[in-house]
């Protein structure tokens, strides 16, 4: 392990990791076989490529169809991953239907964390036995076992370090050549494994897919609407280049009992706006955030302004940041805050939040100044949707926000 480390914080040279990390791959495999989860990120394909380095034709690539990848992604990750150059033979396994019926009736984001991390391993594991590999390959890197066991979110990919052997829980070993890497040094390694950029700078996106941005209760109808305005979002935002934008979809079901006046009062005063001028919401599904820290569970507030401000506001970064702060601070269980960007009266009873973010090491994030005029247009083009009613601004870094909702 220190030999590892070393690489990995004391300047990271992708041609001695690769020397290191195949020599220790053969002497730990030996002559067994091993089956690798893909995904299409850099992590899991650069992780994929490493091992395919050492063990040939002994590494069988699978890619599992959750049914919570966006729209067309399965299909075409392997069609991609099997081109030139990185020529990987991807299986691509159809399990969504058992996914959704894991997470079914699960709210809290722990929960279906948990749900999906069993059928995620109880699929991999039947695949394994198919082609009668003992180990299996993932590419887990540092953030995700360091948020895992700081308590910040369970990440689904991480066992060992949360004490769970796999060994003797479902019947296989896991090797993670990447798990003392950041991102920035998986994405120089992809580099250096003649990765296009496509896929070496491609944005993050996580294990469980949109079921992180499914907040609250999973259903079909959700995860549909999700996946439109996912494309929806991502196809506006790709031109900017933030390290992270996405959808989230949300029910509009609402706090009782919380103090909506004195949330009402703080934005307004944050803003140098009359009350007359601000509408303040709080969401009842909990959102994932992080106070000093820890992982909490807390509250999303929507704050909505008269049409004039929202268009003023809507391009004054500073003071969004200024609302944002004075919020969280001002009340401990309120995690995150978004402001409204367009809304349709007698809509259906779905909101779906923007989320873009600018960050190096995905450890902390900064709020990425989306221009307001896209901004509208995504919402006018989500509004379509007839069950969604609200369409938000996420306005929240990280902390006290995470990247992702759940």
């Amino acid at each position: 392990m220190g030999k590892r480390l070393s690489v990995a914080f004391q300047g990271f040279h992708p041609s001695s990791f690769l020397s290191e990390e195949t020599a220790r791959l053969r002497e730990l495999a030996q002559d067994k076989k091993v089956i690798s989860a893909v995904s299409g990120g850099v992590d899991s394909t650069v992780a994929t490529l490493v091992a395919r380095e050492a063990l040939g034709d002994r590494l069988f690539p699978v890619m599992l169809d959750t049914g919570f990848l966006r729209v067309g992604e399965p299909e075409r990750v392997k069609e991609r991953l099997g081109m030139s150059p990185t020529s990987l033979k991807v299986r691509l396994v159809h399990a969504s239907g058992r996914f959704l019926a894991s997470v079914r009736g699960k709210g809290t984001a722990e929960e279906k964390r948990e749900k999906f991390r069993e059928t995620f391993y109880q699929v991999l594991k039947e695949e394994a036995e198919r082609e009668g590999c003992e180990y299996i390959l993932q590419g887990t890197i540092a953030p995700d076992w360091i948020e895992t066991q700081g308590g910040i979110k369970t990440q689904h990919n991480i066992l060992e370090q949360v004490g769970i052997d796999p060994a003797s829980t479902y019947g296989f070993k896991i090797i993670e050549p990447l798990s003392d890497l950041y991102k920035d040094q998986v994405r120089m390694l992809g580099r250096h494994l003649n990765l296009p950029s496509e896929l070496s700078e491609r944005q993050p996106f996580p294990g469980p897919g949109l079921l992180v941005r499914c907040i609250g209760n999973v259903t079909k109808e959700k995860i549909r609407v999700l996946k439109e305005a996912t494309k929806m979002v991502e196809t506006s935002l790709a031109p900017f280049n933030y390290e992270q934008y996405f959808a989230a979809v949300i029910e509009n079901k609402f706090a009782k009992g919380h103090s909506l006046e004195t949330v009402l009062e703080t934005a307004s005063e944050a803003l140098g706006l009359p009350k007359s001028e601000v509408h303040a919401d709080v969401f009842e599904d909990r959102v994932t955030g992080v106070k000093g820290d820890q992982r909490c569970y807390g509250l999303l507030a929507g704050v909505k302004l008269s049409e004039e401000s929202r268009e003023t506001y809507g391009w004054l970064q500073d003071r969004l940041r200024q609302l944002q702060a004075g919020i969280v601070e001002k009340f401990p269980d309120i995690t995150r805050v978004a402001m409204l960007v367009k809304e349709r009266r007698g809509g259906g009873p779905l909101s779906i939040l923007v989320r873009a973010v600018s960050t190096r090491d995905f450890m902390t994030a900064a709020v990425s100044p989306v221009p307001w005029k896209i901004l509208k247009d995504i919402g006018q083009q989500v509004l379509k949707e007839e069950t969604v009613s609200r369409v938000y601004y996420d306005i929240t870094p990280k902390p006290p926000g995470t990247i992702e909702f759940e």
